[in-house]
């Protein structure tokens, strides 16, 4: 049986976090270009790391045109000063863990409202890339509520009925990560879930680049490693652990098309990027998807075996497609 997958490269821009709607809107399209023309078969559909991180500004426009990430808080953190002196009180927390706490029920709504229209309405698997969070509940008594006071960088997956499959917290975090006040994964609870596709993990950007990430799910027997990520650097830059590598070839030689090679059970892996410029930053990376060549040896593209498909620019959105055997 033959199987669809599709790393969405998106392009946001502050517009698209003016309100709720705008982000649905957005996501909605995205979702209609990943799915258009796709051939039969269960389907898989992945968002980029942070693509939900901006929703933390819904309806604040100033926030959302800062020239940097640290002028979007200092903001925000005027602006909602007594608020906040509120919350540090009543639930114990730090200037920074406040204002998560402020701002995470809303934010949670919108990215999850989003989510649930597009994996009905593509009916597919959606990998809805990462959203910065603590712990979130709905229960009925309390409805939609925070659990804890800790905040990581999460990942929700949905079922093409609309409902939550799985939540991946990032495990490794870059240093700009933990300034930000969020606190890291445990490895031990990454876990494979059931899709129409076979089991799916998911790596958080960073953590797909650590044989730990991919040596537990190997070992949950998981076909198919989602990586969303945001990548805040020239593509063409010169790699900094290396020179002799640009930032792109690094990815492509040493990210997950390489930590995929040789593993007894996962074939697959979807690599979303997050591009544009937002918040002051400038985003840039090639989505693409590969394969262990264990199970496809004469797949490749531009020199590198187990290549599937790869965005043609760095910096501009589009749709990494590829079509796959199950089984």
């Amino acid at each position: 049986m033959k199987a669809q997958l599709v790393a969405v490269q998106a392009r946001m821009q502050p517009a698209d976090y003016h309100d709720t709607a705008s982000f649905r809107a957005k996501i909605l399209a995205l979702t209609y270009g990943a799915v258009d023309g796709l051939g039969e078969g269960p389907r898989l559909l992945a968002f980029p790391e942070l693509i939900g991180f901006p929703l933390l500004m819904l309806d604040e426009p100033e926030a959302l045109r800062a020239g940097s990430v640290a002028q979007a808080i200092r903001l925000l953190l005027q602006k909602h000063r007594r608020e906040l002196i509120s919350v540090m009180a009543g639930r114990q927390l730090g200037l920074l863990g406040a204002l998560y706490a402020l701002r995470a029920v809303p934010a949670y709504l919108a990215y999850r409202d989003a989510f649930v229209a597009a994996a009905k309405a593509a009916q597919a698997t959606v990998v809805a890339g990462s959203i910065l969070l603590p712990h979130i509940e709905e229960e009925a008594a309390r409805g939609v509520h925070l659990v804890g006071r800790r905040v990581y960088n999460t990942a929700f997956s949905f079922g093409p009925h609309g409902g939550v499959l799985n939540r991946t917290r990032k495990c490794y975090l870059m240093p700009n990560e933990a300034r930000s006040g969020l606190s890291r994964g445990a490895i031990e609870q990454l876990s494979g879930f059931e899709t129409p596709l076979g089991r799916v993990g998911v790596a958080i950007c960073l953590d797909g680049f650590y044989s730990s990430v991919i040596e537990r799910f190997d070992g949950l027997g998981v076909a198919v490693v989602v990586q969303p990520s945001a990548n805040p650097a020239e593509w063409t830059r010169r790699w900094p652990p290396n020179p002799a590598l640009s930032e792109g070839a690094a990815w492509l030689s040493l990210g997950l098309r390489q930590q995929l090679q040789g593993r007894l059970y996962l074939r697959y892996g979807v690599n979303p990027m997050l591009v544009g410029d937002l918040l002051g930053l400038s985003l840039r990376g090639r989505s693409s998807l590969v394969v262990n060549a264990s199970f496809q040896p004469d797949v490749g593209l531009e020199g590198h075996q187990g290549l599937l498909a790869i965005a043609p620019s760095d910096r501009e959105e589009a749709f990494v497609r590829a079509e796959i055997a199950l089984g």
